[in-house]
């Protein structure tokens, strides 16, 4: 009886220390540098069209290692770096809008959760910025929604400028992709508009952000399926 309670005690002490051995998901990773929605001036200048951009992220508990992902915002071209550092440096155009994301990984390759993701203009010659592409909220692209009891959908985006003379949006709302229409121009504090939908349909929808300077900038065409 003793021999059989030791056993088990032993069983369970393994076991015990084979679960606490197991590396812990990181958590997601805190962006420092570029600031978001910022126009970037502190890359060091390789050529009239290039400089080199710096990134800083915060350390999060359980990492090994960070994958930095930067997208060049409207080309859909990007850049992965992975490092077990908490900065990396990549060479980018210079004049150009993106966003960048870092994610952290533990020893067993295990990812964590998406942070968030950043947006900048890396610096240029230029001496005004169109504002960066509206980021659509809600409904999200593909999403199948219900219609409130008024029969409508609110479309929800977030908008800014590294100038900070957003003035304004255009709302495009349609059944085609290849034709949608305008219908609403509204300032810079709106950031939602109801739209009327049928059951059963599928929507597209787009976002025209406007500045002070003329400069517009488009979020893309999304869609949705009302229910």
């Amino acid at each position: 009886m003793k021999r059989a309670a030791l056993i088990a005690g032993i069983f369970l002490t393994l076991a015990s220390c084979s679960k606490d051995d197991t590396p812990k998901v990181p958590g997601a990773v805190g962006l420092v540098f570029p600031e978001n929605n910022s126009e970037c001036i502190a890359g060091i200048s390789l050529s009239q069209t290039t400089s080199e951009v710096e990134f800083v992220w915060e350390a999060t508990p359980n990492a090994s290692r960070y994958d930095l992902s930067v997208t060049r915002i409207g080309s859909g071209t990007f850049e992965n770096v992975t490092t077990s550092n908490t900065r990396a440096s990549l060479v980018l155009d210079k004049g150009a809008a993106y966003s960048w994301q870092v994610t952290a990984r533990n020893a067993s390759g295990e990812q964590g959760p998406a942070g968030s993701s950043w947006q900048f203009y890396n610096a240029g010659s230029e001496t005004t910025y169109p504002p960066f592409p509206a980021v659509i909220k809600s409904p999200g692209s593909g999403e199948s929604v219900t219609p409130d009891k008024s029969g409508q959908v609110v479309l929800l985006w977030s908008g800014a400028d590294a100038d900070n003379d957003l003035t304004g949006f255009e709302v495009y709302f349609g059944t085609s992709a290849s034709s949608l229409t305008k219908q609403v121009t509204l300032t810079s504090g709106q950031t939602e508009y109801a739209v009327a939908v049928v059951s059963g349909t599928i929507y597209f929808w787009e976002i025209l952000s406007l500045d002070a300077e003329g400069n517009t900038s488009r979020s893309g065409v999304y869609s949705f399926r009302v229910l």
